[in-house]
C-alpha cells in the first residue's frame, strides 16, 4: 500500500498502513485418469502486498500434499463426494474466570448426504489459517454488549435466638440476608440503618435482600424491652 504524507508541525512524514494478511480455505479434488478422486485442502493466503499464495494440505489440515490428476471443484458430473467446509466460532476460556478471552475457529468438513462423519480439518486463532490453536476451556461466547459475568456459588446459613426480657440478639456482623423477629410479649426495638422499628407483641416483620444492587442487609440491633420475649431468625452468607 502507497504510503500517506501527513504534514504538520513546520515538517512531513510518511506513514506505511500494514494490512492484515486474508486467508480463505476451500477442498478441492484431485481427480485421476482412472476416474478416482481425492479430496484435500487448499488454502490460499494474501499478503498485505496483494500478493497471493496458495498451499495444499490433506483433510486433517496439516499433512502436505501435491495433486497427480486434474485439480476440479468436489460435487460435480466427475464426483459425488460434495464435500463442504463449514466454519465454527468458539470462544476458550485460558484464564478460569468463566468468561471466553480467546475467540477461535474451527474448520469442518461434512458430507451433505451424510454418508461421511464430519471431520475436523483444523482449529486456529482469530479465524487465521497460519495460526493453528488448541483450545484448553471452551465457553459459551458472550454477545456483544453482554457484561454479565460467572455466579460464584455461595452457602447461606441460618441462625435464631429466643430472647428473654432486656436482652439483645448476636447477629452475625456480614452478609445479612434476611432477619425475621416476632414478638411474644412486651415491645422488641429493631434498629437498622433506616432508623428503629418497635415490634408489639403479637406482631412480625421480616426484613430481606431483594433487591438486585443490595448485598447485605445492616441491622444494628434487635433488643427486647424489660418485660417483652421474641423469637428472631436470619439468614446469611
Amino acid at each position: 500500500m502507497a504510503g500517506k504524507s501527513c504534514c504538520g508541525g513546520g515538517g512531513a512524514s510518511t506513514v506505511t498502513v500494514q494490512m492484515p494478511a486474508d486467508n480463505e480455505v476451500a477442498v478441492l479434488c484431485d481427480l485421476a485418469a482412472a476416474g478416482t478422486t481425492t479430496p484435500f485442502l487448499r488454502r490460499y493466503s494474501v499478503a498485505n502486498n496483494g500478493t497471493v499464495t496458495t498451499t495444499d494440505t490433506a483433510l486433517d489440515g496439516t499433512t502436505a500434499y501435491t495433486p497427480t490428476g486434474t485439480v476440479t471443484t468436489c460435487g460435480g458430473a466427475a464426483d459425488a463426494s460434495g464435500l463442504q467446509i463449514l466454519e465454527r466460532c468458539g470462544c476458550d476460556d485460558t484464564d478460569g474466570d468463566g468468561v471466553g478471552d480467546v475467540r477461535y475457529t474451527e474448520l469442518w468438513a461434512v458430507d451433505p448426504t451424510g454418508a461421511a462423519t464430519p471431520a475436523l480439518l483444523g482449529t486456529y486463532e482469530n479465524g487465521d489459517l497460519t495460526v493453528p490453536y488448541t483450545p484448553v476451556a471452551p465457553v459459551d461466547c458472550t454477545t456483544d454488549g453482554d457484561t454479565s459475568t460467572p455466579t460464584t456459588p455461595v452457602t447461606v446459613h441460618t441462625g435464631g435466638a429466643n430472647l428473654d426480657p432486656s436482652q439483645s440478639a448476636t447477629l452475625p456482623t456480614s452478609g445479612l440476608q434476611s432477619l425475621t423477629v416476632t414478638t411474644l410479649s412486651g415491645n422488641t426495638v429493631v434498629v437498622t440503618d433506616s432508623g428503629s422499628v418497635t415490634i408489639p407483641a403479637g406482631a412480625s416483620l421480616t426484613w430481606s435482600v431483594t433487591r438486585d444492587q443490595d448485598q447485605a442487609l445492616t441491622v444494628t440491633s434487635v433488643t427486647t424491652g424489660p418485660v417483652a420475649t421474641a423469637l428472631v431468625a436470619w439468614t446469611y452468607v
